[in-house]
């Protein structure tokens, strides 16, 4: 089950999954620091812990500390939240005109392009190709 993630996992992940290396939790404090966000070593290093229990960083060992890189995307991560709503719903129809029609005609539109990249990207290989842009 995929959960909902709090402001400062969030944060964290952003930054994780935007890294073109793993970060240390030490790394990770520094960039929550130069943004205004001076928190203690520990509740980074719990943070880190708890989004690598949740599966959604692995971890390796470097010297004494971890180094740390984020599972999959958060284009991923969203659509499994999504899923995850819809299929709980208990009417997928319904849930899902509810989500269109709360949506701008520029979502809207993204949906349409998605639904076409889907219909044309060969079975098996889902993701095959770039989307180009997200929805505001």
């Amino acid at each position: 089950m995929t959960r909902v993630l709090g402001d400062l996992e969030d944060t964290v992940m952003t930054h994780l999954w935007g890294a073109r290396a793993p970060m240390a939790v030490r790394e990770v404090q520094d960039v929550l620091r130069a943004e205004g966000r001076a928190l203690a070593y520990t509740t980074v290093a719990t943070v880190m812990d708890n989004l690598h229990a949740k599966g959604l960083v692995e971890r390796s060992r470097s010297g004494r500390a971890f180094r740390y890189t984020g599972v999959g995307s958060r284009a991923e991560y969203a659509a499994s939240l999504m899923k995850q709503a819809w299929e709980r719903s208990g009417d997928a129809t319904a849930c899902f005109v509810a989500l269109l029609s709360a949506m701008t005609q520029q979502q809207r539109a993204v949906v349409e392009n998605a639904l076409h990249i889907v219909r044309s990207t060969p079975q098996g290989t889902p993701g095959a190709q770039e989307t180009g842009g997200a929805a505001q």
